[in-house]
């Protein structure tokens, strides 16, 4: 989810929510690039890509809950190589996700929601979760993940970048009144059943998976990890 000051949330908050369509990204997707650059800036691109750099190349990657294609752009310019899969449920963010796609790329786009999707077991070599896992309760967190830890080679990497409360009493004061603003915002043009931010720590730790590495940026508001499996070497 974009960082959205109040001034930038009432216009879109009037021409959405005043129409009584079902919630959905869908109706984001047009525009969703838009509210990111004008709210937002550089900062969310920056802290998808932050640890692109340190992780082993991989093979097949996943591309969970991926959006407007952000990331899969970068993906495709650092590992030319790779096999991508792009899952979301939203088929119009798919849509502009495709535009990244150059012609020939080894790309699979799936229409699908991850609490379900049946992607093959022990397949990917790198997941990829940004701005993604702030989406879900802490059970329905628990779900996607273990669902995809359940895709993960035994010694994949996976990648997140996403909110946090911040430390310290100005900066945890800031991402909170932020926070609170972005859950009322996207819960109801989006539908999301969740208004808190739920930490995805303890479910990657009990699929397996440990912290190497953590950067943090805008007063800590925003974070980038890199999780790898325990008995990766």
């Amino acid at each position: 989810m974009p960082v959205l000051s109040r001034a930038a949330l009432l216009p879109f908050t009037k021409a959405l929510v005043d129409f009584h369509l079902p919630m959905s990204f869908d109706r984001l997707a047009p525009f969703y690039r838009a509210m990111e650059f004008f709210t937002a800036g550089g900062k969310l691109q920056r802290c998808r890509t932050a640890l692109l750099g340190e992780i082993p190349v991989p093979i097949r990657i996943l591309l969970a809950g991926e959006g407007h294609g952000r990331t899969l752009a970068a993906v495709m310019e650092k590992f030319p190589n790779a096999e991508t899969v792009v899952v979301d449920s939203s088929a119009k963010m798919l849509e502009v996700a495709r535009r990244n796609v150059p012609t020939g790329a080894s790309v699979e786009f799936v229409i699908a929601d991850l609490m379900t999707w049946n992607g093959q077991t022990g397949s990917f070599h790198l997941i990829v979760t940004n701005f993604f896992l702030d989406c879900f309760t802490e059970d329905q967190l628990a779900i996607v993940i273990s669902n995809l830890e359940r895709m993960a080679t035994p010694e994949a990497n996976w990648l997140l970048a996403d909110f946090q409360v911040a430390e310290g009493r100005a900066a945890g004061l800031r991402s909170r009144l932020i926070l609170a603003l972005l859950y009322v915002f996207f819960k109801k043009v989006c539908g999301l059943q969740t208004g808190k931010l739920h930490p995805p720590d303890a479910a990657l730790v009990q699929a397996g998976f440990s912290r190497q590495q953590r950067v943090l940026s805008d007063w800590g508001l925003l974070k980038s990890e890199w999780w790898a499996r325990q008995q990766a070497k």
